[in-house]
């Protein structure tokens, strides 16, 4: 993964859903030499954090046997640009999930106001075994904000 585009798990209920957080920084990869007057962050990045949460969100639900990769967005409405100083709080509920795939829906906030909308974020099911489970093992680790041990565990929620 190129960008993590979100910060850490602040809540989640196996096999139903989750949120995370990212702060959206100046210093961020995407912003230097691109917007510099009017720095955004774009739109495809707004979705691809979701897809990164929602990933976790089904990952960690299915004890890792599947690592979800994005497969179609449905729908996506955006109701105002996200811009640096921003704190993102991706909500993620998990619709369907079965061995061949998963959908959710996202929704985007910047202090309890909406800025984005992702429905029926499809993705496919790629079987998570030997070294890609613990590559994102550690990586889900990494960014659980503590909802997982050391082990890959869930600790709360």
């Amino acid at each position: 993964m190129r960008f993590f585009l979100f910060d850490k798990i602040i809540s989640f209920e196996k096999g139903s859903g989750g949120s995370g957080i990212k702060n959206v920084s100046l210093g961020e990869d995407f912003f230097i030499k691109h917007f510099d007057r009017d720095p955004v962050m774009p739109e495809p990045l707004v979705i691809e954090a979701v897809a990164q949460v929602g990933g976790w969100v089904i990952a960690v639900s299915c004890d890792y046997k599947y690592s979800a990769i994005m497969g179609k967005v449905g729908k996506a409405r955006f109701h105002r640009p996200v811009r640096p100083g921003d704190q993102l709080r991706i909500d993620i509920d998990l619709i369907t999930s079965n061995d061949y795939g998963s959908t959710v829906n996202g929704l985007v906030k910047v202090d309890g106001e909406v800025v984005a909308e992702i429905e029926r974020l499809t993705y496919i099911h790629h079987e998570s075994d030997g070294k890609l489970k613990e590559e994102t093992l550690n990586t889900y680790i990494y960014n659980s904000g503590g909802f997982l041990d050391r082990d890959g565990n869930c600790k709360g929620g």
